[in-house]
C-alpha cells in the first residue's frame, strides 16, 4: 500500500510540474475568481484498501462445536470512482458530498474450526464487494498561498464527517477454498465516520486535489443467522469494516 501511494504521489507531482511548465508566467494567479464561487462540482478517482475488524466474545478460544477458534483478516484493494459537489459556507468552511462506487474489492477472512460440521480444519473466505458509499463532510481549508514559485496556487485542507455504505454483493453466496458455500455472512448496510487531509493545486483550467482519507464503520456487519456454515461466527460479537483511500479530485 505504501509503495502504491508513493508511486501515485510522484506521478501527481510530475503531472503538476509538467502542467505548470507550459502555463503562463509565475506571477499569474490561476482561477482568481474560484474563491467567489458559491459551489463547484467535480469528479474523483482513487484507490482504497479495506479490512474487517472482529470483536471476539469472551468464549472465543473455547473448543465449541461449529464455531471458529481462530479468525484472521487481510487487506483488499478497490478502485473508487465518484462525483463531488462542494458548497461554500464561509471563506474557509465548506460542505462536501462525494458519492463513490468502490469496485474490484472483496472482504477476506481466514479461520480454523476443528470441531465444525460444515468445513475443514482450516478454511478461508473471499466475499465479493461492490460498494456505493455516500459521504457528507465539513471541509476546513486554508487561504491560498504561493508554492513552487507560483503565486496563490495552493492551499491545504482537512475534513471530517459521516457516511452510509451499501454493499451490493454482500448477500451473494461466496465459496471457500474447499468449495463450501456461505451465504449472507455480512450485512450490506453500514454507517460510519471518516476524516482526512489534502492539498489543492489551482491550475489554469482545473483544480487538482490529492487527498488521504480514513473511514471507519460503526454498524455491526455480522449477520446473526446462527445456522449452517454461518454458525462459524457465533462467538464473534461484532464485525466492522475500515477503509483507507487515496483519491484525486478534479474540480472546475
Amino acid at each position: 500500500m505504501q509503495h502504491l501511494l508513493r508511486k501515485q504521489i510522484i506521478s501527481i507531482a510530475l503531472l503538476l510540474l509538467a502542467n505548470l511548465s507550459v502555463n503562463a508566467q509565475k506571477n499569474e494567479v490561476f482561477q482568481p475568481d474560484h474563491d467567489d464561487m458559491p459551489y463547484y462540482l467535480g469528479i474523483s478517482l482513487g484507490y482504497g484498501m479495506n479490512s474487517l475488524n472482529f470483536e471476539r466474545s469472551a468464549f472465543f478460544n473455547n473448543q465449541t462445536t461449529n464455531v471458529a477458534n481462530r479468525i484472521t483478516t487481510s487487506n483488499s484493494g478497490n478502485l473508487n470512482l465518484g462525483l463531488s459537489g462542494t458548497l461554500k459556507l464561509t471563506n474557509h468552511l465548506l460542505l462536501r458530498a462525494n458519492p463513490m462506487l468502490l469496485i474490484g474489492g472483496s472482504k477476506k477472512m481466514g479461520f480454523s474450526a476443528p470441531n465444525n460440521l460444515y468445513v475443514n480444519v482450516a478454511d478461508s473466505l473471499d466475499i465479493p464487494s461492490t460498494i456505493i458509499t455516500l459521504p457528507l463532510a465539513l471541509k476546513l481549508q486554508s487561504d491560498r498561498y504561493t508554492a513552487m514559485g507560483y503565486k496563490s496556487i495552493m492551499r491545504h485542507y482537512v475534513f471530517g464527517g459521516g457516511k452510509a455504505d451499501f454493499d451490493l454483493s454482500s448477500s451473494k453466496v461466496s465459496s471457500s477454498i474447499n468449495g463450501t458455500p456461505y451465504k449472507a455472512l455480512l450485512n450490506g448496510t453500514d454507517l460510519g465516520y471518516e476524516f482526512g487531509l489534502g492539498l489543492s493545486f489551482y491550475l489554469k483550467y482545473v483544480t487538482i486535489s490529492p487527498e488521504l482519507k480514513f473511514s471507519y464503520g460503526v454498524t455491526n456487519l455480522k449477520n446473526n443467522t446462527g445456522t449452517g456454515p454461518e454458525s462459524l461466527l457465533n462467538n464473534v460479537n461484532k464485525i466492522n469494516a475500515n477503509f483507507i483511500y487515496f483519491t484525486i479530485h478534479l474540480e472546475n
